[in-house]
């Protein structure tokens, strides 16, 4: 542990240790109560000052119905005031399937939605362990085919949608982006994957050298994944976990962002590999000295790679024109 904190951004090790979420222990509830992780993380957001919301920008909440009408998935949208015809970024929350909201993002979205001219829509997609797999997926392809149909209803470009998520939500987003494929019902035009996980089996090089890293721990990845597959772990179902999937054929172009000191680097760097064996585009960025969700944290090197996320947003959107 004590070599793998010497290798952290030192500004970027402050301020997680300065973090007031640095005092849940995430790992403790994840085993044996994740639930609480909800609570603890609401009753700290409850003391923190509310992001003002620019002038230029209309954010709102709005429910959809699930395809089969059984439910209702909540969407918060970022919208540019005055624009219409923008393409849409459809994202998915992190928080290890369990916990994390829409919200949690706010202050990267609020600048990203003007500073790209995109439309971002965070779906609020039903958690572990209480709806395991497929709820979350489920909730995210409804909101997938929603927006194909209605996306213009809201500022966007039913034709030019992209889909992303960080961590836990860029599993989900992988997983959509499979059954899009297969299903051939909506166009995806780019995914954009955050440090994301994409296998249970927690056998990679990085997942054991980094076993106790700070942020995510091979322990907590362990649990997050019994949790989101429940008592299907021996022999998940299809979509459930990305590397499992024998078809990378014909998927949109990708973006993979992995951290040199996350345990669940070498996992994005196996899906990238698995991508450009079936031709698919792949640009995979790597962050020196950055710890999974080390974005959450004000230092510079969240703010370089907000700088960098930007770029590679504008020159995702013009390539795919």
């Amino acid at each position: 542990m004590q070599n793998i904190i010497e290798k952290i951004d030192m500004e970027l090790w402050r301020a997680i240790s300065s973090s007031p979420f640095s005092a849940i222990d995430y790992e403790n509830l994840l085993a044996n109560n994740p639930v609480k992780i909800r609570e603890e993380e609401t009753a700290l957001s409850l003391n923190e000052k509310s992001l003002d919301i620019p002038k230029q920008l209309d954010v709102e909440n709005i429910d959809i119905p699930s395809f089969d009408k059984s439910r209702e998935i909540r969407l918060r949208i970022y919208r540019p005031k005055g624009k219409q015809g923008l393409p849409i970024l459809l994202y998915f929350h992190g928080g290890a399937f369990i916990f994390g909201t829409p919200e949690q993002y706010d202050f990267i979205f609020f600048r990203l939605a003007l500073d790209v001219d995109i439309l971002i829509v965070s779906v609020g997609y039903r958690l572990a362990p209480e709806n395991p797999f497929p709820a979350g997926m489920e909730d995210g392809y409804d909101a997938l085919r929603w927006l194909s149909e209605y996306g213009n209803h809201i500022g966007g470009n039913k034709c030019n949608i992209l889909i992303g998520g960080s961590s836990a939500g860029a599993t989900i987003a992988a997983s959509i982006t499979h059954m899009a494929r297969d299903r051939m019902e909506v166009d995806i035009q780019h995914q954009y994957l955050m440090y994301p996980p994409t296998s249970h089996l927690l056998t990679s090089v990085s997942m054991n050298e980094l076993a106790n890293a700070p942020m995510q721990t091979r322990t907590s990845a362990k649990w997050m994944w019994k949790h989101y597959l429940g008592d299907k772990i021996a022999q998940p179902p299809q979509y459930a976990v990305p590397l499992l999937e024998d078809n990378f054929k014909d998927l949109p172009n990708t973006t993979i962002i992995v951290c040199e000191l996350d345990p669940l680097k070498d996992e994005g760097k196996l899906y990238a590999k698995r991508l450009k064996g079936a031709n698919v585009s792949v640009s995979l960025l790597e962050i020196p000295g950055a710890v999974h969700a080390f974005d959450f944290f004000e230092c510079p090197i969240s703010d370089n790679f907000y700088n960098q996320q930007m770029a590679i947003f504008k020159q995702i959107l013009k390539q795919e024109k």
